[in-house]
């Protein structure tokens, strides 16, 4: 009965194996919220039997990682913050393109955008105030540039560009727009008292907990979030235009299974995907689905018009000039 017994257990062995086998695994580099990563991963694992891997931290992060193993890529699709990103990884051959017009022509028309990759959300960059620590004799800021008042003085906060993704875009399309007149106000900003201690999370904080007043160049997302939870603060929309950044998911070049990439693309991409966009507080880009009723409607509030292509090319200069002026690193 032992040869038989073994015979049994090797042959169940092997289709345990088989069923193993049959699982492909795919890595996911994301910028936040983590929580839309994850949540995409468990979905399309649940979907399609294949496991994600996930890792998530800050868009200055993924970039940096990605730098360091570039020699040995482990990423297969990446989300990041900021189309720039994107485009920047574009420019050194790092992308697979892939878009489909079956996708395309029914995004948004402010997601219809060039490129190697897809826009799989959009978020904003405007201000916050807590308005239950407003400065003495404060009002209410209606414009980018009433910040640099005396007024707003050790007050604000605002999210370091080397380590965010949307504020990197801020910084370098308001450079874009404004040119000189916009490193006078960061110089501004830096004289007044505004602190940039780290990724938007990093910078809200002293915001919510009443030890700053407000946060320059807040990220959607996040803002809402702690709305939603019950803190005391506002979105404030300048009316020189709330920045609109669409979001990149890429396939990176070196990804091995290039169709198994698409199919968490296609998912990422689809109404079930991008319902949880929007349950993560997301502007989607799959027309059809509704962002949450949190989120202010799009086109209620003016908008920042940008050249991506064209401020994608000063993205490293850009950041170097803000490290070294602004940071003082």
């Amino acid at each position: 009965m032992k040869p038989v017994v073994k015979q049994v257990t090797l042959a169940i062995m092997s289709l345990a194996f088989a069923g193993t086998a049959s699982a492909a695994t795919l890595t996911l580099y994301s910028a936040a919220p983590a929580s839309l990563a994850k949540a995409l991963a468990r979905a399309f694992s649940k979907k399609s039997g294949d496991h994600v891997a996930v890792w998530t931290s800050s868009t200055g992060k993924v970039m940096a990682r990605l730098a360091a193993e570039a020699n040995h890529p482990h990423a297969d699709v990446v989300m990041v913050a900021d189309w720039t990103a994107g485009l920047e990884l574009a420019k050194d051959k790092m992308v697979y393109d892939y878009q489909t017009e079956s996708i395309d022509k029914n995004l948004f028309p402010a997601m219809q955008l060039k490129g190697p990759f897809l826009p799989y959300g959009a978020d904003t960059v405007s201000m916050v105030m807590n308005t239950k620590a407003l400065p003495k004799g404060a009002s209410m800021p209606t414009s980018w540039f009433d910040l640099t008042a005396p007024v707003w003085k050790n007050h604000l906060t605002a999210p370091n560009p080397l380590l965010s993704g949307t504020a990197s875009d801020f910084v370098i399309a308001f450079v874009d727009k404004y040119g000189n007149k916009a490193w006078q106000y960061f110089s501004d900003l830096k004289a007044n008292g505004t602190v940039w201690p780290g990724t938007n999370h990093t910078a809200l904080m002293p915001v919510l907990s009443g030890e700053r007043s407000g946060m320059v160049e807040c990220v959607g997302h996040a803002a809402v979030q702690a709305k939603v939870q019950g803190n005391s603060i506002q979105l404030i929309y300048p009316k020189e235009g709330t920045m609109l950044i669409p979001r990149p998911i890429m396939i990176m070049q070196s990804a091995p299974d290039k169709k198994l990439a698409e199919q968490f693309v296609n998912f990422t991409m689809s109404p079930a995907g991008q319902k949880l966009v929007a349950k993560y507080n997301l502007y989607p880009s799959l027309n059809g689905v509704a962002a949450k009723p949190a989120l202010a409607k799009l086109g209620t509030y003016p908008v920042m018009t940008v050249n991506w292509d064209q401020v994608a090319a000063t993205r490293a200069s850009v950041l170097a000039k803000f490290r070294k002026d602004i940071l003082g690193q």
